[in-house]
């Protein structure tokens, strides 16, 4: 594994009628979404470990503590900084910031846990048998 506190990433998107609070059903404007903005936040983190883990290990969200603090129209643009702040064992605490060309969108901090993915996906799949 070759993950260390400190790690960052950077990513961006435009703010397009695909990804608004109107067309998700978060909300009724032409706005950036926040469940639009959560999964930049997921993705940013994902992106940050990608080659990083051990072979069959993946990461899964756990938790996410975030502020949607200022609306972005269609047009703007959303940039996510992802930053690693804490690893306890399999337990990956991320710093998240989102801003716009005005400042700040949102902030907050996100959870991710490592797994292998083959137990994983089997414990899930049993919720499916009778």
């Amino acid at each position: 594994m070759n993950i260390h506190v400190g790690d960052e990433i950077e990513l961006t998107e435009e703010v397009v009628p695909e990804n608004t609070a109107e067309k998700w059903g978060s909300g009724s404007l032409p706005v950036y979404a926040t469940p639009a903005m959560i999964s930049l936040i997921e993705q940013s983190a994902v992106n940050l470990l990608a080659g990083k883990l051990e072979e069959g290990q993946t990461t899964v969200g756990t938790n996410l503590n975030i502020a949607h603090v200022s609306a972005t129209p269609v047009g703007g643009t959303i940039k996510c900084h992802c930053s690693l702040t804490e690893i306890d064992r399999k337990r990956l605490v991320f710093h998240v910031e989102v801003t716009d060309n005005k400042g700040r969108v949102g902030i907050g901090t996100h959870e991710r846990f490592i797994v292998a993915s083959e137990p994983f996906m089997e414990k899930a799949a049993k919720k499916l048998e009778d």
